[in-house]
Formats: C-alpha cells, sequence, structure tokens
C-alpha cells in the first residue's frame, strides 16, 4: 500500500492539476487585491458611520493648565480659588503689588449636545446612506473582479485549445510532407512540393510553440488578477456556449449596484443640504465643569468648585456663505442626477451592445462548424487526387490552410460568445449567476 501510494504521488506531480472556472472565481473573491481594497473601504466607511453615531453622545474633557503670574487680579483670582484668601490679601499695598503666585487647576468638563440645529442626525443619516453605497461599490467591485477573472480564464482556455489545434496541424503537415516526398521518390512530384511542405512544417511547428507560449502567459495573467500563485495548473475545457434571455436581463440591468450606490449618494446630497443649512438654526448644549485648584501640584484640592449650565449659541450669516454652500449641494445632486439618467441608458446600451457581441460571436461559430467539415472533405478530395497526380501539393496545402483557419476561429468564436456572455451579466449587475 505504501509503495502504491508513493506512485500515486509522483504520477500525480507528472500532471497539472486542473482548475474550474468556479474554483478560481471563489480564489479571487478571497484574494484579488482589488475586492480587499473594497473591503477596507466598507470598513472604513462602517467606523465613520460610528463616529457620526457617537456625536450623540456626552463628551467628557479634562485638562490641566499652569500658571504662575503677579498680575493683580489674576495673582488674587488664583488664590482665591485655591481658597487661601485672608484678612491681610486685601491690604491694597498686597492687592496692587501681589507676589507671584503658582496656580494647578485641574478641569473636568461634560458636555451633552441637546440640539444642534439638526446638524448631527444629519451627520448620522448622511453616514448611513454612505455606508450603504460603499457596500454597494464593493459589490460591484465583487462583479468586475468576476468579469476581468472570467475573461483572463478564456484566454487560458482558448490558448489551451490552439494548442491542440496548432498539434493538429503539425501533424497533418508532417504528414503531407511524408506524402510529398513518397511520390517524388516514385517520380510523380516535384522536389518544389517537398519543399513547399517542408515550409509549411516548419511554420506549424513555429504555431504550437507560439500557442503554448500564449497559453503559459494567460495562466500568469488568471494569478495576477487571483492575487495568489496557483502553481501549475491546467484550466478545464470548455466546448460551448451557454443560452442568455435578453428580456431577463434587461429588467436587471437598472438595478444595478453602482446605480444603487449613485441613488444613495443622491440622499446623501440632499442631507447635505439639511446639514449645511443647520449652522443657521440654534445650537444648546448642556455642560458641567468641576475644578481643583493648587499651588503645588496638579489634582491638588486646596480649592475647588463646579459649574453647570445650558448653552444656547445662535449665528447669524449675514454673508450668505452657508445659505450659498446649501445651494451648492443642491446643485451637486443635480449633477449627479443627470450622471444617473446617463448611467441608466448606457446599462441598456451595454447589455444590447455585448447582446449584439454574442448573436455575431454564435454566429461564427456556426460557420466555423460548417466550414470545418467542407474543408475537411475538400482536403480529402485533394489529397487523393494529388495521389494520383491531378492535384498539385499547393492546392492541398491550401485546403490544410482553411481547415485550421475554421479550426482555430471556432475556439474563438467559443471564446467571444463567453466573454460577450459575461460582460451581459456584468452589464446587467448579475454576474454571480457565472457561481452557481
Amino acid at each position: 500500500m505504501k509503495s502504491l501510494a508513493i506512485l500515486l504521488i509522483l504520477v500525480g506531480g507528472l500532471f497539472a492539476r486542473e482548475l474550474s472556472l468556479r474554483e478560481v472565481l471563489e480564489l479571487a473573491l478571497k484574494n484579488s487585491p482589488m475586492v480587499k481594497s473594497a473591503q477596507r473601504d466598507v470598513k472604513a466607511q462602517e467606523l465613520e458611520l460610528k463616529a457620526a453615531k457617537g456625536a450623540l453622545l456626552p463628551r467628557v474633557k479634562v485638562e490641566e493648565t499652569f500658571t504662575r503670574t503677579d498680575m493683580p487680579a489674576y495673582a488674587f483670582m488664583s488664590k482665591l480659588n485655591q481658597e487661601r484668601i485672608g484678612v491681610q490679601d486685601f491690604d491694597p499695598a498686597r492687592l496692587n503689588n501681589p507676589r507671584a503666585i503658582n496656580n494647578f487647576e485641574t478641569k473636568f468638563s461634560l458636555e451633552v449636545p441637546i440640539w444642534m440645529g439638526g446638524k448631527t442626525q444629519s451627520a448620522q443619516r448622511m453616514a448611513e446612506y454612505e455606508y450603504r453605497a460603499v457596500n454597494l461599490d464593493a459589490k460591484r467591485k465583487e462583479e468586475e473582479v468576476i468579469k476581468q477573472v472570467y475573461h483572463a480564464y478564456m484566454d487560458a482556455v482558448f490558448a489551451k485549445e490552439a494548442i491542440k489545434v496548432a498539434e493538429q496541424a503539425l501533424r497533418d503537415a508532417k504528414e503531407h510532407l511524408r506524402l510529398a516526398q513518397q511520390m517524388y521518390r516514385v517520380g510523380m512530384a516535384l522536389m518544389s512540393d517537398v519543399l513547399r511542405a517542408q515550409v509549411y512544417t516548419s511554420k506549424a511547428q513555429e504555431n504550437l510553440e507560439k500557442a503554448q507560449r500564449a497559453y503559459a502567459l494567460a495562466k500568469k495573467g488568471i494569478e495576477v488578477l487571483v492575487g495568489v500563485s496557483l502553481g501549475d495548473f491546467d484550466v478545464a475545457h470548455i466546448d460551448s456556449c451557454p443560452e442568455i434571455r435578453l428580456q431577463d436581463i434587461k429588467e436587471k440591468a437598472l438595478q444595478r449596484r453602482d446605480i444603487k450606490a449613485i441613488e444613495e449618494r443622491l440622499k446623501t446630497l440632499r442631507e447635505m443640504y439639511n446639514y449645511t443649512l443647520s449652522d443657521n438654526l440654534p445650537q444648546v448644549f448642556a455642560l458641567a465643569q468641576y475644578f481643583l485648584n493648587s499651588k503645588d501640584h496638579p489634582l491638588g484640592s486646596d480649592g475647588k468648585g463646579y459649574v453647570v449650565g445650558i448653552s444656547l449659541s445662535w449665528t447669524f450669516d449675514t454673508g450668505l456663505t452657508t445659505l450659498r454652500k446649501a445651494q451648492a449641494n443642491l446643485e451637486r445632486r443635480a449633477s449627479l442626477e443627470e450622471r444617473l439618467k446617463l448611467m441608466k441608458d448606457m446599462a441598456l446600451f451595454e447589455v444590447d451592445k455585448a447582446y449584439a457581441d454574442y448573436e455575431n460571436a454564435m454566429d461564427m461559430l456556426k460557420s466555423s462548424e460548417d466550414r470545418i467539415r467542407a474543408s475537411g472533405e475538400v482536403l480529402k478530395v485533394m489529397e487523393t487526387r494529388y495521389k494520383n497526380g491531378l492535384a498539385r501539393m499547393v492546392d492541398i496545402l491550401d485546403a490544410q490552410t482553411e481547415l485550421d483557419k475554421a479550426r482555430l476561429e471556432r475556439i474563438e468564436s467559443i471564446k467571444a460568445c463567453q466573454k460577450a456572455y459575461v460582460e451581459i451579466l456584468f452589464s446587467a449587475g448579475t454576474t454571480e449567476e457565472v457561481l452557481k
């Protein structure tokens, strides 16, 4: 059993593991730098929302102030706050020319917002709208990553299939070279036929090497988008195109997450108008302060006392600065509404464009399959005629070229329809369907 296990490991190491499209997409959603960046944005806005909510709570402040003065009023006040005033301190000479006095003042303050003109409530609502918008943006980023990885995976699938086409073309070219050499030996072909077949074989070998390099590069492109090294892997074989119902897609296009994010930001700008105007409204808050005064050290309690009260402030903006700023937010909102209208129109247009690309690819697929069958028959006829001395090697090579081209166009059409498919889903905001 141990020997069998070792053998299986060794044999497994000879073959690259195959990663399905779903596996690669799931890895990308976990590791893509673009996804991680969007998640950080969401976390940052979540903290902004918590900060806005925290503005409704009381604020506590601790201050420590040291002063040394011989100014009569300040010196008397400091000594009075330290509760060290005596009868002798009322001597006019001392009052007018006091000695320098040290004072450590410790102050504990509590401020409770009661009504700030609606500013704190507006700030909280704006943070909530922006949080929802950033979440929607993050989801849209995930959709974009899915689309990009899907495209990269299809490029790799095409490159892998192109290798198979190039290998088949090389085998056919070698067979034609062998045929030309055989016919030349029996005197039924010219040396030019052999040379043409050799040139064709050399070109087929070059195309194979190009395809192999393209496949290696396409796999590196997948790794860059996924954000992690995938080691030695292969992509799966994909040989068909998915079906699409255009009407269902169009209905979803106007509900795309980036469109919803713009709608949330419109709410933010509307609330920003109220937030700005709140500067022109009265603001009320309660306060409580507790003082400690000492001539020797901080937190000393030679003298202590408190202050409590309610503060009302009302600013009158004679320059209409606040009003103009509020009006500017209305203009920004109108601008964003125009962008939203354009975005909705573009969403429908993008669906139509992607669907047209999809139909073109499907037509190309049908055409290439028909040409593969026709070119294959033509090649067989030319090979038979050549063996009977009724055709030239150039006729065989022309037929072979058309067959190779049709084979390559077939896999190109599958790549094109798969890419158009994911573009349709992305235009409609439903790319997560590829994970189902």
